[in-house]
């Protein structure tokens, strides 16, 4: 059986899914479990760290 490889169109689809899942967990999860303070940012970014969200999108 041949090997399937994703094209272009393909690949940014699946980016674009990854940004929106990122930004659902962020706003429905981080946002609303006391996780951030009143600026909106979460204890990782407040604390200098990297949004672990952020590695998805990096990829």
């Amino acid at each position: 059986m041949a090997e399937r490889t994703p094209n272009k169109q393909g690949f940014e689809s699946v980016i674009k899914i990854i940004e929106q899942v990122c930004d659902d967990i962020c706003d429905n999860y981080c946002m609303y479990k006391d996780t951030v303070d009143e600026e909106c940012l979460c204890d990782v970014t407040r604390n200098g760290g990297r949004c672990p969200l952020d590695r998805l999108i990096s990829i």
